[in-house]
């Protein structure tokens, strides 16, 4: 079984994708001269990006999720600078395509509108659009995590305190606590 990945200007080359995706993304990034560093990913014709860098299991065969003799577009995956705010965000996917509508970084999108310009706008119209959702998916789930991490860790300081510190943190763990049920409350109003 092997898939076609389109790259560069209009070129072409074969992938097996009766392989694991940890080697096939290995041979993409040999055949593309990329650092074993740089996260990429692939998307259809339609703009469908694929999600193998976010697999928990790279040992899975790439042609669960790959189709036979399809054409596929290597994406870069750009993140925030490290050592920021957003270093964790999803910026864009850079398809790696040689045309002047992808040479500005993160930029992809037009201000206006956002809708993409250039030769390949429906492309970069579905990858613009996909990486917003991902980015507002994983900042849903950092929102579901914080109320449990701070709870967690006032309990945690709790022990081994005594006299009025304990009391303070006590209260601080109930006024988050309260906070939590009101805001869940008010979700479940508004979802009727």
């Amino acid at each position: 079984m092997f898939a076609y990945i389109k790259h560069g200007d209009n070129q072409r080359f074969l992938i097996n994708i009766n392989c694991c995706v940890y080697l096939l993304m290995h041979y993409i990034r040999s055949k593309l001269g990329l650092a074993k560093t740089d996260t990429i990913d692939l998307c259809d014709e339609s703009g469908t990006v694929k999600l193998l860098f976010l697999m928990k299991t790279l040992g899975e065969y790439a042609i669960k999720f790959l189709t036979a003799r399809n054409t596929y577009y290597v994406c870069k995956v750009i993140r925030g600078a490290p050592g920021t705010r957003l270093q964790n965000a999803y910026l864009a996917f850079r398809p790696f395509l040689k045309t002047p509508a992808f040479d500005l970084i993160g930029k992809q999108c037009d201000g206006e509108h956002g809708q993409a310009v250039g030769p390949f706008s429906w492309l970069l119209d579905a990858l613009c659009t996909q990486c917003g959702m991902l980015e507002r998916s994983r900042l849903k789930l950092l929102r579901m995590k914080a109320p449990k991490k701070a709870a967690s860790e006032t309990s945690v300081k709790l022990i081994g305190r005594s006299g009025e510190d304990r009391i303070t943190a006590r209260i601080l763990y109930h006024n988050m606590r309260v906070d939590f049920v009101r805001r869940k409350n008010r979700l479940r109003l508004n979802k009727k």
